[in-house]
This record gives structure tokens, sequence and C-alpha cells, in this order.
């Protein structure tokens, strides 16, 4: 099976011999010649990808299949011996990024393999468990008062305009909190001690959010990590045209299905039957889960992996860029999660903490991107 920005095992297909003790250089022809010898097999490109199994499958059901198939792409799983105990049991159920070095038009771009394990996630759970009951609580609180305490049509006073404008914001804000508390489920670090726990508060934070499938979006999130910046493959990057309107109306058009918008309908029905008006559903609930949409794609899509030579260039995950703004200024951002090339190193860091994996970068490398 083969799988996208594992130039090993394409290189090993071709009877080519390597070693993992030197980095293998590509560039964008290269990733472009492995595609096409990809797409040659007979295999589709949804079965190319190795994605963890979601919540209700087997967890480790694709790990034995995948076992049996032949060598292990260059990843994080091949080169930890003896995984820390804080990783050993998310290495079992997730999957870890592929290392490569790219050479493209005078540019180097590494996954620096060496810093594999300089960054641990957190042993507790307690800590991601407060940070997503404390969202989730804010936004219920903030919920209540936009829904069925802020009155619309009441006077226009510069108080009720405050309270209006605070209460938009608050909502945007919180939405965003609930859709990266959902993001960090499907990689395991909400609670990673309790795989259950992790996906129960995933799947409520985004069905919180818009009632998005958190099933899909994990099947394609991770899609999106195994072949990431292949246009017209990767679900989160775009087809042809990187421009952010129609980038944008692609990636959105991937996670909408007819049963979310029955179940936005039916909900909207119940909050309705008892007193809340449509008018504050649409302003506060749907205008502010769209500009919070726009803010998720901006900082944690476009921004990232915009390529930088025309729409062709493939953005494989070490290409990424990470935001040089303060650490304040990035949580008010979204939520750190413009920290991008951290994220894709260590999928398992929580959006709290990557701060901390950013600093253990600059420390390595000496510099950040932008």
């Amino acid at each position: 099976m083969l799988r996208p920005h594992a130039p090993c095992r394409v290189m090993a297909a071709r009877g080519c011999s390597i070693t993992h003790s030197k980095p293998v250089l590509l560039n964008s022809r290269s990733l472009r010649a492995a595609r096409a010898f990809r797409s040659s097999t007979a295999l589709s490109a949804t079965h190319q990808v190795k994605v963890p199994a979601p919540p209700d499958l087997k967890q480790q059901q694709e790990r034995n299949n995948t076992s049996s198939s032949g060598a292990e792409p260059d990843s994080l799983s091949n080169i930890m011996a003896n995984p820390p105990a804080e990783l050993e049991g998310w290495l079992k159920q997730y999957q870890a990024p592929d290392e490569m070095s790219i050479y493209d038009d005078d540019s180097y771009y590494s996954s620096r393999k060496d810093l594999a394990l300089a960054y641990s996630p957190p042993k507790s759970d307690l800590p991601g468990l407060a940070a997503a009951l404390g969202l989730l609580t804010c936004w219920a609180l903030v919920f209540r008062h936009a829904i069925f305490e802020y009155d619309l049509a009441a006077p226009a006073s510069i108080g009720h305009v405050l309270d209006g404008l605070l209460t938009f914001a608050s909502m945007e804000f919180l939405s965003t909190g609930l859709f990266i508390t959902t993001h960090d489920s499907m990689h395991g670090a909400v609670t990673p001690n309790n795989r259950f726990l992790n996906d129960v508060l995933g799947a409520l934070c985004v069905s919180l959010y818009a009632w998005f499938d958190y099933r899909l979006m994990w099947n394609k999130h991770w899609e999106h990590h195994n072949q990431c910046g292949e246009p017209s493959v990767d679900p989160d990057f775009h087809k042809g045209n990187p421009s952010l309107l129609p980038w944008f109306t692609h990636f959105m058009k991937g996670y909408i299905s007819i049963p979310q918008f029955v179940k936005l309908q039916g909900t909207v029905i119940f909050l309705w039957a008892f007193g809340g008006p449509i008018q504050n559903m649409l302003l506060f609930w749907a205008g502010a889960g769209l500009v919070s949409a726009v803010r998720l794609f901006y900082f944690g899509t476009y921004l990232p992996h915009r390529p930088r030579n025309g729409p062709n260039e493939v953005m494989a995950w070490a290409k990424a860029r990470s935001a040089r703004a303060p650490t304040a200024l990035s949580f008010l951002r979204c939520y750190c999660f413009d920290m991008h090339w951290e994220h894709h190193r260590w999928p398992f860091a929580p959006w709290w903490d990557l701060p901390r994996a950013r600093q253990i970068r600059y420390e390595a490398m000496g510099t950040l991107d932008d």
C-alpha cells in the first residue's frame, strides 16, 4: 500500500536501494511522479491512505492489515524503538507523521526527524478535560443569553448595542474553541488516556458547533494529514485554485451533509418552541458560526498551507508555515492553531500546549517561519 510523502516506500516499490540514515531529497516534480506512480495502481486514492480507525471501529484493524503489506514508511512509529509511556498508547491508535526532506526551488524543507521525540504530550488528562469543559460551559452560558435573553427588537442604546456586539464576538470566539476541541479529539489530545471520553467530548463540541458529522470529519482530517497539500487529493487543500474564496468554498462543501441540515432544522424548531427567536439563532448561532468557520479556515488552513510557487505546488506538511505572533495574539487568532508546523510535527500536542512545542522548535532550529 502506497502513501503520499512516503518517498522510501515509493523508491522501494521501484526496486531502488535506500537507507534511512541520510535524508531523501525530493522536489515538486519528484512528488508529482510519486503521485503518478500511485495512481497507476489498482487502488483508489481512498484506499491508499492509512486513516486511524474512527471511534466506532476496531482501533487495531487497519494497523493489523498494514503490518502484513510490507515495509512501513519512515515515520515516528518506526524511529522509536522504545516510545515513552505517554506516547505508547497514542501510537497504537493514531498515525504518526511521515518524515521527509524536500528541496524545492532553492528552498529546503524538513520534518526534522531528530525532533520527533523532543516534545512529549501531557501525562495527565486533567488539563485537557478542564479546557474542554471550560469552553463548553462558557459557550452554553453565552448561547443562553444570545438566544433567550438578548432582545434584538429592543430600542437601541449604547448598552444594548455593546451587549449585542460582545455577545456576537463571544459566541464566535467560543464556537471556534468548540471546533478546536473537536480537532484535538480527532488526534486523541483532549483526554489521551481515555479514548471514549475523548471522542464523546469531540462529538459533543462539533454537534453544538453546527451538527457536523464527527466520523466524516475524522476521516477527512486524517486524509489531510496523510496526503497533506496535494491538489485535488487532500480534502482540505484547494482544487486547482488557491485563491481564498474558491478554496474556502471547496473546503466547506466537503463537510456539509443533508443529515446535518436536518439536525440543524430540528434544533431551530426545538429552540423556537421554547421561546428562542429565529432572528437570534440566525445572528448569534448561524452568523457567528460562519465567521468562526472563516477564522478557522484562514488561520488553520489557508495561511499555513498556501502554495508558494503556483497552484500545482505540493505543500507537504514539512512546508507548513507557523506564525511568529506572540502567544497571546496566537491564542486570540485561533487558539494557537496558527502554530501549524508544530501541529503536524507533533499531532498529539493539544492546542493549549502548542506554544511549548513552538519553543522547542525555536530552540532547536533558531528560527520560525510565517
